[in-house]
């Protein structure tokens, strides 16, 4: 399993992906549980990998919503959708199931839900920590990242979740314009609701399309001390 896990995370790599990981799911089967559709919660594993945001794009969202940010934003998922196909083909090949899960898909009843949580994969695979944000944040990029995760049935080798590095940093609370993240820091037994209000910032879009005619914001990723152009 190690010579099939070495293979997939350098394919990642390969293709675009700058960092990559295996997640032991059973490390927060609560929480997967939780905020995972129930037909996916029997995947013990999954591969996590991140592709990171042109930092220079990020730090004009500290002026204001841009266009250019709307466009990478839909390049990177489509680039991520493109590895997760490949990836669930490769695991399909040796004989495992596999399931990509969409790059940005919002499902349930009021569409601020997803069908996996991408974060909590790429934090049990190290790539990060979940920040006060909700973001996962690594230590060379910050934020300015977004993830990929494809579950499967192979027991590959896991690795470990890192440790928290916000500490008492509190810039995205500030920062925040629907008031939506609350500063509690990242626990798996404490519910996401209690960090994160997603309405509100559901809400703060909404406003914002009226006067600039598209859905953005991305001030929680432009402030993040880590990953912060020079």
């Amino acid at each position: 399993m190690q010579n099939l896990k070495t293979e997939l995370l350098n394919f990642c790599l390969e293709k675009g992906a700058s960092l990559a990981g295996v997640a032991n799911l059973g490390q927060t089967r609560e929480a997967i549980e939780a905020y995972a559709s129930p037909t996916l919660h029997h995947f013990p594993r999954a591969i996590a990998f991140a592709v990171p945001f042109p930092r220079s794009v990020i730090a004009e969202l500290l002026q204001g919503p841009t266009r250019t940010y709307l466009h990478y934003y839909r390049s990177v998922n489509t680039l991520i959708d493109e590895l997760s196909i490949r990836l669930t083909a490769r695991l399909e090949a040796e004989g495992f199931a596999a399931f990509p899960i969409p790059s940005s898909q919002r499902s349930g009843k009021k569409k601020l839900d997803s069908i996996f949580p991408h974060r909590i994969a790429a934090y049990l695979a190290g790539l990060g920590w979940i920040g006060k944000s909700g973001c996962l944040v690594n230590a060379t990029y910050g934020p300015r990242i977004r993830l990929g995760t494809v579950l499967t049935t192979a027991q590959l080798p896991a690795d470990a979740p890192v440790a928290d590095g916000c500490g008492s940093c509190s810039a995205c609370v500030a920062a925040c314009p629907a008031k939506a993240i609350s500063g509690i820091p990242f626990s798996p037994d404490i519910p996401f609701t209690k960090r994160f209000t997603p309405a509100r910032c559901d809400s703060y879009q909404n406003d914002v399309k009226r006067d600039f005619g598209q859905r953005v914001c991305g001030l929680c990723l432009a402030v993040c001390p880590y990953g912060r152009p020079a």
